[in-house]
């Protein structure tokens, strides 16, 4: 049967719209999340370049020690925040703070010496990475060769109530060495187990220190507070405004151009569910215990029992 002129003109339009579609990647770059935060913790851009090549992208902004974290619940990203601010107030570090996930590793043995790498690792599950970190230890057990011109420390952040305890930590730890990697300081762990994992952390911080003082004659600044954020009056902005935060997460949550029912969800990606009942089990003067109901409908969340459970909670 043949094709009237609309038709044909309809047939038309997708077909350039099909192939526009395919043919975007090879005429038009595509951005990509640089994923680094600056010293002062707060997300940052690359300079005018978006990569996931992390060589690149310490070159490009003038890092000379990067913080990498593999964390599950936000502890080791944390510490690395509040340590890279540190490092640069107190040594004049140029710092970068990096999720393992944020970028590519194949080019990670061409890391020149004069960069800084500490690794803030905790152990999950039954010895296992975290998730942001599986894709860096499968390159580094399968693909590294040689990591000769890395200097490196290891922090690790475990468990001691598990058998694996800080199981990762120290196979990192292990593996660099093994690389021909130079560790500048001595390694580290924590136990969350004992409810000493601050503790540990600072201990180890600052023999950390120490060691960039007396074994790389790094130049200690005096300590001087420096605000990691700065307030600034908005008088035409009201509460009723869409664009301000009433104690959502992040900007997707305001903006609302984003599907956000969808995951994959984590501490800085969490998925708001409506609270539907709850009922006291038991007060006491030691603690109280809570059912609390969630509506997940809306989502496509699954879920198991969990050793362990955080809750926060907002008015």
């Amino acid at each position: 049967m043949a094709l009237d002129s609309l038709d044909l003109y309809v047939v038309i339009i997708l077909t350039l719209s099909v192939a526009a579609y395919f043919a975007k990647g090879y005429f038009f770059d595509k951005p990509e999340s640089t994923g680094f935060l600056n010293a002062d913790g707060g997300a940052g851009g690359v300079g005018g370049i978006n990569s996931r090549n992390i060589l690149e992208v310490l070159a490009k902004n003038n890092k000379n020690a990067l913080l990498l974290f593999g964390s599950q619940t936000g502890t080791a990203e944390d510490y690395c925040n509040k340590m890279s601010k540190e490092l640069s107030s107190r040594f004049g570090l140029h710092t970068m703070v990096a999720d393992f996930a944020d970028y590519d590793w194949e080019k990670f043995e061409e890391i020149k010496e004069e960069t800084l790498v500490f690794f803030l690792m905790a152990t999950y599950g039954e010895g296992e990475p975290t998730d942001n970190a599986i894709e860096f230890m499968e390159y580094l057990e399968n693909e590294a060769d040689t990591l000769s011109s890395l200097r490196f420390t290891v922090f690790g952040l475990g468990n001691s109530t598990y058998e694996f305890y800080n199981a990762i930590g120290r196979k990192l730890n292990t593996t660099l060495e093994e690389k021909g990697a130079e560790r500048f300081a001595e390694y580290g762990e924590g136990d969350d187990g004992l409810g000493t994992l601050d503790e540990d952390f600072l201990s180890w911080k600052d023999n950390v220190f120490d060691s960039l003082r007396n074994n790389l004659s790094l130049e200690e600044k005096e300590l001087k507070y420096e605000p990691s954020v700065k307030v600034i009056e908005r008088d035409d902005l009201t509460k009723d405004d869409n664009s301000v935060s009433l104690g959502e997460p992040n900007k997707k949550h305001i903006a609302g151009d984003v599907d956000l029912t969808k995951g994959p969800f984590d501490h800085t990606h969490p998925y708001i569910a409506q609270i539907t009942a709850t009922k006291e089990l038991f007060n006491t003067k030691e603690r109280s215990c809570v059912h609390v109901e969630f509506d997940l409908s809306d989502s496509n969340l699954k879920y198991t029992t969990p050793p362990a459970f955080g809750c926060l909670a907002t008015e």
